[in-house]
């Protein structure tokens, strides 16, 4: 169904609101959400709102926890989220990482103590608007096995790059075959996922995204996938404090303590001496689509549909039983 943009935020605000959460840390919440949704990115949208409240009612998420520089070094700093919203704490680390890449040119946040961000891409769109180039990256409870392996070990483990050009560049991607987010997805439109991502329990190929859920999803590109899952998790999780590879709980089973790790990465670009990098790189991106010759419409940049969607949309696509969910968690205890 289609609902206003607004009111989708005004609702998913309020059920937020509804559970402790205080107005400006629900409404950004929100926001994120229904950006996702905006950008056709469903399985991070208003989706995972009701996973959130849960995490809530399990002590999960900390709706008065305090976000906290723990360790800082120039340019590098290290942020304990207090447990709050994971959405809350990524905005506030995107923000210090441009701060920290005015003084120094570039910043980097790493990210223990929080909860599921959303969307990675939304931050580093952030990043990206206001003239940097962003990185981000986060690990995730075990759901994949390295390549070759038999058993959940790593993370679906995204990664997300954003660039201050014009065409947009930004890209967000899972590690994995299929994001976990959108095995959800599927389950509750009751469809199956594609052929060739995810394994049951008995390690058997499977498009039931139940079974998917219950067993392991399979990394993309086999060893390339898998090796970038291993330094994601590394990366996002030792690096920072937080957990690695099955010490990861939480950001799935919310009944668990939240252990996984983000690390995000600005970069002024004047830093490296060329003031014309922005328009340079977008000249660039636009020859190549220009020139290199296309077996469909147009070759789209990572990220480019997706945020002008985001930007033109004042109604966004929720699943019926979806928007339920979230107006019945709106309403007073």
């Amino acid at each position: 169904m289609e609902v206003d943009r607004q009111r989708a935020v005004d609702v998913a605000t309020a059920a937020f609101e509804s559970h402790g959460i205080s107005a400006s840390d629900a409404e950004l919440t929100a926001e994120v959400l229904v950006s996702a949704n905006a950008r056709g990115k469903h399985s991070h949208g208003l989706l995972r709102l009701p996973r959130f409240i849960r995490g809530i009612e399990h002590g999960n998420v900390d709706p008065d926890g305090d976000i906290e520089i723990t360790t800082e070094r120039g340019s590098s700093v290290t942020l304990s989220g207090g447990s709050r919203l994971g959405p809350v704490v990524a905005s506030e680390a995107a923000v210090l990482a441009m701060e920290r890449a005015d003084e120094f040119g570039i910043g980097a946040i790493g990210v223990h103590d929080t909860n599921h961000l959303g969307m990675l891409g939304y931050y580093t769109d952030l990043i990206r608007s206001d003239g940097y180039v962003g990185v981000a990256i986060t690990n995730t409870e075990p759901a994949m096995p390295p390549h070759g392996g038999t058993e959940p070990i790593l993370g679906t483990n995204p990664i997300a790059i954003g660039l201050p050009t014009d065409p947009v560049f930004n890209l967000d991607m899972s590690t994995s075959a299929i994001a976990r987010g959108t095995v959800l997805h599927k389950k509750a439109a009751d469809e199956p996922i594609p052929e060739d991502r995810a394994l049951d329990a008995t390690g058997e190929p499977t498009t039931d995204p139940d079974a998917a859920l219950q067993g392991m999803i399979l990394p993309f590109g086999g060893v390339k996938g898998s090796g970038i899952a291993i330094a994601i998790e590394v990366l996002a999780g030792g690096l920072v404090g937080a957990a690695m590879g099955t010490a990861v709980t939480g950001t799935y089973h919310t009944k668990d303590p939240c252990t996984k790790g983000d690390l995000f990465l600005t970069i002024d670009p004047e830093a490296f001496g060329n003031p014309n990098f922005a328009s340079e790189a977008s000249a660039f991106l636009r020859d190549m689509k220009r020139h290199s010759g296309s077996t469909t419409d147009e070759i789209r940049l990572p990220g480019e549909r997706s945020v002008r969607r985001d930007r033109d949309r004042e109604t966004v696509e929720i699943e019926d039983d979806c928007w339920q969910d979230v107006c019945a968690l709106a309403e007073p205890n």
